[in-house]
């Protein structure tokens, strides 16, 4: 699959085929992913891949982050569309496979009147972690569609950051995203892309 091809058919799933994903398919998509791009080459990130058990269990966990991104979800969507996002918080979409993917934690101090350059200095570390994290997740993305999986990019849970990071031991990491993944059971349209959002300057 060539690159405009995996880009432009990428979807977001909601629904997973109860199918066992190999584990040597995950290890190559990771494998891959693993070469994106990250500030200053530290790659400074961890993913856990969750199955079995321990994914039903964090299952229950993620589950009640619904409550808390159910208000930005009415800020946008109608209600067809809000119940359909609703229902991979409580299930995963049957995913077999679930990956967190984490960042060091960095605790930010703003003092009262600091200008913007100061304030870029005191957030330039995680603003580089989280950029460098982003561009693994958009290549797992990627990566695993070309591969025939199917997966979705979830931030919602992280209301549930807390629990989730107890129950997976992960203390002075920040969980950036979870992306469920396994076989698709549905076929997305592809939604509109916005225009007017490139700006040409001396062209």
């Amino acid at each position: 699959m060539d690159l405009d091809t995996a880009i432009k058919g990428r979807r977001s799933i909601r629904t997973y085929l109860h199918k066992e994903v190999p584990q040597e398919l995950l290890q190559e998509v990771l494998d891959t992913a693993l070469w994106a791009p990250s500030g200053m080459n530290k790659q400074d990130w961890n993913i856990i891949v969750v199955r079995g058990e321990p994914k039903d269990r964090l299952m229950e966990i993620i589950s009640r982050s619904q409550a808390y991104i159910l208000p930005h979800l009415q800020e946008i969507f109608p209600e067809k569309i809000i119940q359909i996002s609703l229902q991979v918080f409580k299930n995963l979409g049957g995913a077999p496979v679930v990956l967190f993917v984490y960042i060091p934690k960095e605790t930010i101090r703003y003092t009262e009147g600091i200008d913007q350059r100061s304030q870029y200095h005191l957030e330039f570390k995680r603003f580089n972690l989280l950029q460098s994290a982003s561009a693994l997740v958009q290549n797992i993305l990627l990566k695993a569609h070309a591969k025939g999986l199917g997966t979705c990019w979830m931030t919602g849970p992280k209301y549930m950051e807390e629990e989730i990071n107890q129950f997976l031991g992960m203390a002075d990491r920040e969980l950036v995203a979870i992306i469920p993944v396994g076989y698709p059971d549905q076929s997305p349209p592809a939604p509109p892309r916005r225009a007017d959002v490139v700006q040409w300057i001396g062209f």
